[in-house]
């Protein structure tokens, strides 16, 4: 694995810009969605979701041919098999460019029979065909064009990727304003302005990554047919796992749809916001860990893989809790605020969304880890039966007990709760060669135990403070996140983290730097 760098430098270089990339998004986001849901009408901000759950099933078809893709070139690469690394390409190219083709013909097809898949107001019917035959284009030319985007991931130059991603995003930004506030506020204008950036790059990045990885290319008259069957075989169970999610994630809205109301819809769509980016969280951090962790896996050095697994969780977790311990307490306040009172009901629901992303973090690595070890059949034999049991616990919850968005936040809690944490978190540990013990005392204890005083600074504000304006809310948030990072810098620091801490701190702004500094004492 001598072309494969396991430097901490590297990963830190490279948490930091996905971080600074999602900061950058989220900002967006949040504007966005204020932007529109005080300005149209439910059922138009329900196209979004909608439209967006149905669009979830095509990256199914790229899971299954595309996902062991990854693992296969940076392994070849890594031995500095040049010649492996261009029959791979050379080989999935042609199947990838003829599955492309077939999905966007379905995708059109779909898009003009969208109001027979789902319920849309006659008036809404052109703008969401519209919509969904766009949101197909860049789905398809995806699927060719993935032989050539391991690139990033090989040479760990994630940063660039970054860059990359952050000029395509003030692109689309730039697009999106322009049509909101010069046209009109349409929600079509979203999918119009994402279409275009994320064309623009897919081209740059594309380009970028054959720079970095020149024996990506394609050279005909190479197919292996073995090759093929057995990178197809690594991603089935890849794509058994990845379709029970899907399933889950896109029937919620569906589901919302057909039992509930465009209002139910659009409640569960805002209240997630937080969750969809607390749970982006994961990317910074185990992004960078693929191809450490096939080094470290290659080399047979277990206890090393263990304490990745563990470190990882545990600062993931710290993170999670210190922004979503106010995020739960006081989600209510938040979203009457952001929305102006228009969609109160959400808050519940984001407080349930908030609490199942937390506990996400106690597995932060573990779908990073099963793909490395070759665990993909046992991963995705233990997701799918929580998947099944999540969806069928938001159809009872909405269908028959008709609790709305409130019903499909609360049966993802339970199923994560029992199933992610209990038994798939379980299967990863293994595999992680790390035992339940060391699991509770290296992440359980050191992040939930110093939980507590900020969770009762919390409440004990809700109850007796009128939190009715921001900056009463970032005040109690900044105390509550502070109360927490001082428990954790005072007594639940393990020597290694104040040296990661001491690592990261060199490369932040000096007022940045000084407290990292006072943190990893």
């Amino acid at each position: 694995m001598a072309r494969i760098e396991i430097s901490k430098r590297v990963v830190i270089i490279n948490s930091m810009s996905s971080a600074i990339s999602l900061i950058l998004n989220l900002s967006v986001l949040l504007w966005l969605q204020q932007y529109l849901l005080t300005r149209i009408s439910p059922e138009e901000y329900s196209l979004l979701p909608l439209l967006m759950a149905l669009m979830a099933f095509s990256p199914l078809l790229t899971v299954f041919l595309t996902s062991g893709l990854g693992r296969y070139l940076t392994v070849a690469y890594a031995r500095g098999d040049n010649d492996e690394v261009v029959r791979i390409c050379s080989t999935m190219f042609p199947i990838l460019l003829v599955a492309g083709v077939l999905l966007l013909v379905v995708g059109w097809g779909a898009a003009w029979y969208v109001d027979k898949i789902i319920e849309i107001p006659p008036h809404l019917v052109p703008d969401a065909r519209l919509m969904l035959a766009l949101l197909a284009i860049p789905v398809a030319a995806r699927l060719p064009l993935a032989i050539f985007e391991s690139g990033f991931l090989i040479r760990q130059k994630l940063l660039l990727h970054d860059l990359i991603e952050v000029g395509c995003l003030l692109l689309r930004l730039s697009i999106l304003v322009a049509l909101v506030m010069g046209v009109s506020p349409r929600v079509l204008w979203v999918t119009v302005s994402t279409v275009m950036a994320e064309l623009i790059y897919l081209a740059i990045s594309t380009i970028v990554s054959v720079r970095l990885v020149p024996e990506q290319k394609i050279r005909w008259g190479v197919f292996h047919r073995p090759l093929a069957t057995e990178i197809a075989s690594f991603g089935g169970w890849t794509f058994i796992s990845q379709i029970a999610e899907t399933i889950k994630q896109t029937l919620d809205p569906l589901i919302l749809n057909r039992f509930a109301s465009a209002a139910d819809v659009a409640v569960f769509y805002v209240a997630g916001i937080a969750q969809r980016q607390l749970k982006l969280m994961l990317v910074p951090i185990t992004r960078p860990f693929f191809p450490v962790l096939a080094a470290i896996h290659a080399d047979g050095d277990t206890v090393r893989l263990s304490n990745v697994y563990l470190r990882v969780a545990r600062y993931h977790t710290w993170v999670l809790l210190c922004i979503g311990i106010p995020a739960m307490v006081l989600s209510n306040e938040i979203i009457h605020l952001y929305l102006h009172g228009k969609y109160d009901q959400a808050g519940p629901v984001m407080a349930l969304l908030v609490a199942v992303a937390i506990l996400g973090g106690l597995n932060a690595l573990g779908p990073a880890v099963a793909p490395v070890v070759g665990a993909q059949k046992g991963f995705g034999l233990r997701e799918v039966p929580v998947y099944l049991f999540n969806l069928a616990l938001t159809a009872i919850l909405v269908a028959y007990f008709h609790q709305g968005a409130y019903g499909s936040a609360m049966s993802t809690l339970i199923a994560v709760a029992i199933g992610e944490v209990g038994i798939v978190g379980a299967y990863c540990r293994r595999l992680a060669h790390t035992s339940t013990r060391s699991w509770i005392s290296e992440v359980v204890l050191p992040t939930f135990l110093p939980a507590v005083p900020p969770l009762l600074l919390c409440l004990l504000a809700r109850a007796t403070l009128a939190l009715d304006n921001w900056t009463s809310i970032l005040v109690t948030s900044g105390l509550s996140a502070m109360l927490y990072l001082g428990l954790v810098s005072a007594f639940f620091l393990r020597e290694q983290d104040r040296l990661d801490i001491g690592r990261i701190a060199e490369r932040l702004p000096q007022p940045l730097r000084a407290l990292a500094v006072r943190i990893g004492r």
